[in-house]
C-alpha cells in the first residue's frame, strides 16, 4: 500500500512538473524573461523575441541530458540556444538553461549547483563552437534558476552573479573575454500579494508567480494573463488549473471516504 501511495505521489509531481515546464517555456513567456534577463537582447521587443523563437534557424530547443565521460550525466529542465540581432548588424547566439527548482534547501548551495550547470554547458560547446584552434568561439550561457516556492524573506530577491573581470596594467582587458556566464536566481513566494507589483522586473516575476502558483484559480489567472498582455499562453495556463483542481478535488473525496469509514468502524 505503501509502494501505491508513494508512486501516486510521484506520478503527480511528474505531471505538475510538466505543466510548468510548459508555462515556462511557452513561447510568450520565454520571449519576456530573455528580453527582461538577456542583456544581448535588451534592444529588442518582446515581439521582436517571439518571432525570433518561432525561426527554427535562429532559436533550438538542445537536448537536455548532457553526458560527460567519467562525469555522469546531468539533466536540465530546459536548454536552448538563440541568435540575437544586434545593433551593430551581426548576431550573437547565447545558450539559455532554465531550471524550476521547488526545493530551495536541498542541502547544498544552489548557486554551486547553478555555477556548476554553467560549466558543463560551456563545456559541452566543445567541437560545436569551439575548439583548441579557436576558443573565442565559446558562446555566453545564461541559466535561470526559477524557485516557485521560496521564503517570504527571500521572494523580492533576484540574484544576478557573473565572473569578476580581470585587469591587467590596471587597464581592464576585452570584456567579452570575461563575459561567458550568467546565473540568475529567481526566488518567488506563493502568498505574494498579487495587487502589488515587484520593485524589480515585475513583467516576468508576477506572471511567473501567478501561473505557477496552483492557489489561484484559472479566472484570476485569467485576469493576470489579460493585465499583462499575454496573448498565447492561455491553454497551458489552463492545464495546469484543471489538474491543481483535479488534485484538490480528489484529496478533498479522499479525506470525505476516510472520515465516513472511521464513523463506520
Amino acid at each position: 500500500m505503501e509502494t501505491v501511495i508513494q508512486n501516486t505521489i510521484t506520478n503527480h509531481k511528474i505531471m505538475l512538473d510538466q505543466h510548468c515546464k510548459a508555462i515556462v517555456g511557452n513561447q510568450e513567456m520565454l520571449a519576456r524573461m530573455i528580453h527582461e534577463f538577456v542583456k544581448e537582447a535588451r534592444h529588442l521587443s518582446v515581439k521582436e523575441i517571439m518571432k525570433i523563437i518561432k525561426d527554427e534557424q535562429c532559436f533550438r530547443w538542445l537536448n537536455n541530458e548532457n553526458m560527460i565521460p567519467n562525469y555522469g550525466t546531468v539533466k536540465f529542465d530546459m536548454l536552448c540556444c538563440v541568435d540575437l540581432p544586434q545593433l551593430n548588424e551581426t548576431n550573437k547566439r547565447i545558450y539559455l538553461n532554465v531550471e524550476i527548482q521547488n526545493n530551495i534547501h536541498p542541502g547544498y548551495s544552489l548557486v554551486t549547483r547553478g555555477i556548476a550547470s554553467v560549466l558543463r554547458i560551456l563545456t559541452t560547446q566543445w567541437g560545436r563552437e569551439y575548439d583548441d584552434k579557436n576558443y573565442d568561439g565559446m558562446k555566453k550561457v545564461y541559466s535561470l534558476w526559477i524557485m516557485p516556492q521560496a521564503t517570504k524573506k527571500k521572494r523580492w530577491r533576484c540574484r544576478c552573479l557573473q565572473s569578476k573581470k580581470e585587469r591587467r596594467n590596471r587597464k581592464e582587458e576585452n570584456k567579452e573575454n570575461h563575459d561567458e556566464e550568467e546565473l540568475i536566481m529567481i526566488c518567488l513566494n506563493q502568498k505574494h500579494d498579487t495587487t502589488k507589483k515587484y520593485p524589480k522586473h515585475d513583467e516576468v516575476l508576477m506572471p511567473l508567480v501567478v501561473f505557477l502558483n496552483n492557489r489561484i484559480d484559472y479566472q484570476g489567472n485569467k485576469e493576470i494573463i489579460k493585465g499583462y498582455g499575454f496573448k498565447e499562453i492561455e491553454r497551458e495556463v489552463k492545464e495546469m488549473c484543471d489538474y491543481a483542481n483535479f488534485l484538490e478535488r480528489k484529496a478533498r473525496n479522499e479525506g470525505i471516504n476516510q472520515e465516513i469509514s472511521q464513523g463506520i468502524n
